[in-house]
């Protein structure tokens, strides 16, 4: 089933399992109910509220107003989300306090295939003007994505390899937008049409923005007037073409991509981040099928990525990424009341770092993993069983380091109970086990985005954790809510720990990765309610909080993990008008790992108006206004809070026509 991007005044952010979907942004009618949501990254597609593990789908209006630079910074509101923020170029989506390689960021189901993982100070490959929607699945998903996504996976939906013939001959948008903090002017376009048997696709995006305005001084304790954070402007290109056959129960498509960006780096002044990256992706779908197969989903991505750190404009260390991944999924018809899922995943990736900076050796690493999910239906059970084994081999090309063979094995449970009157009780369980990736076994060497010497172990055994989390949530009616609470015990986390001394050429402390006993808990709430019908449209007040603690087996706290959050939004939706305040306070985070400064609470206060300026929605004007009260906020989860705020005061306006 494909997905269809929602009338931004429709649009709809889903928030389930530990939480719920907010109500729709449209009359009560039926002839303006929103289109059902269906999640895309599972092999069974499904709407969200059928789902047992905790997912967040951000669509239509939702997903224009929570619109950033970069994939991070887009997500960083969401429930159990936050993000690790290196300034405006670079941030990475961090889920329920697990950063890094044990979050997967994947678009339409493939990986990324950058270099985010290795360091907070790189760009996510991904242009979120692109997403159709953006999902985001909270706890353990390794059974489908491998043990890379112990933490969670981020997967950005585009229409890049359209699935079905499209509506009309020819269609498609165009949308500008700016920024006043920012400096933002940016634009992007869409183009669909095709027939009966052939569908096409491109799109094109450009933005570009200076250096951002800050309410107060960049370093914490100066007392240097306000003004703009030096060197965190960024200029970003995109662009794809798609094409697909169309059958009668059946698509085959690919497209072809590209991906730039430079940044600055807001802890060296004369330090940029020059990006490219092209891919290669095809996509393949049958339905229908007799016999042992129901249908069989195919998927294939070959990436070729490059960036160059540039020191006073000249090239200083590369780092060079290509990878290819394949998926086959096969899904089997009902045998007695089970259904199942089985399938395989293949992935290669060749990576090398050339320059002074080159903390990693260059390492070919090749995987194979092996999966089965089961699933029935038992009175008012919905159940799920599952399993997956995991090779990995890690071959550096430098001589005297040794390879790494090990496996994975992952066991999952889900069960989803329906209680009645739209509300359901979810229960997740998981062992789910990570291979450690390159940095972790081999780094050796200065990391100046970290401000680290470190060093890996090759010895290192994979990490093995048991997550559960149960929720509870209702979905229907003009209150809808949910809650869920989760835990995750961790019997050797991986991790770089500060040995006290300092490497004698750099200066830098000597961090060693290591394996420690750590646990992680926390709680995720939501509750929605319409309050008030006024003149044509409605009023619905929403409250939220979530809350993560992780900790170490000495009752040491992991480093960077994110405060309690909680907040509100009022806002009064028609058929085509969309307006809301909401005010997200963030408190302070003084429970500290070892060299950890804390980091002071800030309120952010958000409005956003939406109209559609034509009764087709054939025009769409937004404004946008972010840190109303121009406080100075700093990420507890940034490496560089200290030395890089967020955005001041800042008004965004852009306007989107359809054809």
């Amino acid at each position: 089933m494909a997905i269809r991007r929602l009338p931004a005044c429709v649009g709809a952010s889903l928030f389930i399992g530990s939480a719920l979907p907010t109500p729709s942004f449209a009359q009560s009618s039926q002839e303006n109910a929103v289109d059902q949501i269906v999640v895309t990254g599972t092999p069974r597609r499904t709407s969200a509220e059928e789902m047992a593990q905790p997912v967040t789908v951000l669509s239509g209006a939702a997903l224009e107003r929570a619109q950033g630079l970069n994939l991070g910074e887009t997500l960083a509101a969401e429930p159990g989300v936050s993000a690790s923020y290196f300034g405006a170029g670079a941030s990475r989506p961090i889920i329920r306090g697990l950063a890094g390689t044990r979050v997967r960021t994947m678009e339409d189901g493939i990986d990324t295939m950058d270099v985010s993982t290795i360091s907070v100070d790189h760009a996510v490959g991904i242009d979120t003007l692109a997403a159709e929607q953006i999902e985001v699945f909270r706890g353990p998903t390794t059974l489908l994505y491998g043990s890379g996504a112990v933490g969670g996976v981020v997967n950005t939906v585009t229409r890049r390899i359209p699935e079905k013939a499209p509506d009309r001959p020819f269609e498609g948008d165009v949308e500008l937008r700016g920024d006043s903090a920012l400096g933002e002017r940016g634009g992007a376009v869409r183009l669909d049409g095709g027939g009966e048997r052939f569908a096409w696709h491109v799109d094109g995006s450009h933005r570009t923005t200076d250096d951002y305005e800050i309410p107060g001084p960049a370093v914490v304790g100066s007392d240097e007037r306000p003004g703009t954070l030096p060197n965190s402007d960024l200029n970003a290109t995109s662009g794809a073409v798609g094409a697909s056959w169309i059958g009668d129960n059946a698509f085959f498509g690919g497209s072809v991509s590209h991906f730039e960006t430079n940044y600055g780096s807001p802890t060296e002044e004369d330090v940029r981040v020059d990006l490219h990256q092209d891919r290669v992706d095809l996509k393949g779908g049958w339905t229908g099928l007799s016999g042992a197969l129901e249908a069989v989903n195919v998927r294939f991505g070959s990436n070729d990525y490059e960036h160059v750190e540039l020191e006073g404009g000249e090239p200083g260390t590369t780092f060079k990424n290509r990878g290819q991944e394949a998926r086959i999924e096969l899904l089997t018809p009902p045998m007695g009341a089970w259904r199942g899922t089985f399938g395989t995943q293949l992935q290669d990736r060749q990576f090398e770092a050339i320059g002074e900076e080159s903390f990693v050796p260059p390492v070919d690493t090749k995987n194979l993993g092996l999966f089965a999910i089961e699933q029935r239906d038992l009175d008012q059970w919905s159940v799920s069983l599952g399993g997956r084994v995991e090779h990995q081999r890690q071959e550096p090309t430098t001589p005297g380091l040794p390879d790494v063979d090990d496996n994975a094995t992952s066991l999952s449970f889900s069960g989803l109970r329906k209680l009645g009157n739209g509300v359901a009780f979810a229960l997740n369980a998981a062992l789910a086990q990570r291979l450690p990736v390159a940095e972790e076994l081999y780094a050796f060497g200065p990391h100046i985005a970290s401000g680290s010497f470190e060093i890996g172990d090759p010895t290192l055994g994979k990490e093995t954790s048991h997550h559960l989390d149960v929720g509870v949530r209702k979905t229907a009616g003009k209150t809808t809510w949910g809650v869920t609470a989760f835990y995750t015990d961790f019997a050797n986390f991986t991790f770089p720990e500060a040995t006290g001394e300092n490497d004698e050429e750099s200066g830098l402390p000597i961090f060693v990765y290591i394996q420690r006993a750590a646990d992680f808990h926390g709680l995720e709430a939501e509750l929605s309610r319409a309050v008030a019908e006024v003149g044509p449209g409605e009023i619905d007040v929403r409250v939220f909080t979530d809350y993560t603690v992780g900790r170490l087996a000495g009752g040491e706290h992991v480093p960077r993990m994110p405060p309690l959050r909680y907040g509100a939004r009022v806002q009064y939706h028609t058929a085509r008008l969309l307006t809301g305040l909401e005010a997200t306070r963030y408190d302070e985070q003084n429970k500290l790992g070892a060299f950890e400064t804390p980091t002071d609470g800030y309120t952010m206060v958000n409005a956003d108006f939406g109209w559609a300026v034509t009764k087709n929605h054939a025009l769409h004007l937004f404004v946008k206004g972010s840190n109303l009260l121009d406080e100075d906020a700093r990420r507890s989860t940034s490496l560089v809070k200290d030395f890089a705020p967020l955005p001041g005061r800042s008004y965004a306006i852009g306007i989107r026509t359809s054809f």
